[in-house]
């Protein structure tokens, strides 16, 4: 994952929101009303264990005090683990408020190095190769660049999807339409190198960009799954050279279904933009 400064004051926030419910869910235990406190003592080279309690006076716990030497142990890890998630929520909580303080009169973070690219005028951005840029400007740029595609015949059949693309099915229309909807960069039927260096190359329905983490995915939406031809002539063997160059779903593909009887979910589509391109 490419890191930012809006990717790490994220990441933060939810580490923080974490760290308040974990000491939450400690306040709550059953083990944290347990009377008394765990203490270890050597004696004669042999580690005793006895239960302090609030007047400080010791029992020694034997061995048929099993029960109560796991509650005692569970609350004094529960404990210390608290004390350890407050002060870490702590730190943390401070370097937010560092991260979000660095801000000039008009509200710009002077002290981010991704929007310096950003704030160039147009005529000095088009002679400037960005080391940083922020997710929109990056998106915009993979977004604008031009690719080469797969062909369409003059008189083929086709969708226009909202922003103008031409696709070849409704489901592939629903796909994009959801795509951009979402404020995913996408690009239809792009070529795509498996291994430039032995002439491998793949056309996947849509490549898309999580512009958040920068990582490209190629979507395959596999239409006529209750074919026979279809699964043994195109499906099989694509999948088959997708994983033979290591590209696998979940890593590199993500992948919908669809036959005669089983059309296109919605949902599924969903699901894959919200756990992978969000």
């Amino acid at each position: 994952m490419v890191m930012n400064k809006q990717n790490l004051i994220s990441q933060l926030k939810e580490k923080s929101q974490k760290l308040a419910e974990l000491t939450e869910n400690i306040s709550r235990s059953s083990y944290m009303k347990v009377n008394g406190q765990l203490v270890c003592k050597k004696q004669k080279g042999k580690m005793r264990l006895f239960k302090r309690a609030e007047d400080s006076k010791e029992k020694y716990l034997k061995q048929s005090d099993r029960k109560l030497i796991k509650e005692l142990s569970e609350k004094t890890y529960l404990q210390k683990l608290d004390k350890a998630a407050q002060r870490e929520k702590m730190q943390i909580d401070k370097c937010i408020e560092v991260l979000e303080s660095k801000h000039n009169r008009a509200g710009q973070d002077l002290a981010d190095i991704d929007n310096v690219y950003d704030r160039l005028p147009d005529y000095v951005k088009e002679n400037v190769e960005p080391a940083e840029m922020s997710d929109e400007a990056y998106a915009r740029k993979w977004q604008s660049k031009k690719y080469n595609r797969r062909w369409m015949k003059k008189d083929e059949k086709y969708y226009e999807t909202p922003r103008g693309d031409k696709v070849r099915s409704k489901s592939e229309w629903i796909i994009a339409s959801m795509l951009e909807n979402a404020g995913v960069p996408y690009r239809y039927e792009e070529i795509v190198p498996l291994d430039g260096r032995v002439g491998v190359f793949m056309h996947p329905d849509f490549t898309v960009l999580n512009k958040r983490t920068r990582q490209v995915y190629y979507w395959e939406h596999c239409g006529m799954m209750g074919e026979r031809d279809y699964m043994e002539n195109s499906f099989m063997p694509k999948m088959s050279e997708y994983y033979n160059f290591e590209f696998f779903p979940g890593d590199k593909i993500l992948l919908t279904f669809e036959s005669k009887d089983h059309p296109l979910d919605t949902v599924d589509v969903k699901r894959l933009i919200d756990k992978y391109l969000i």
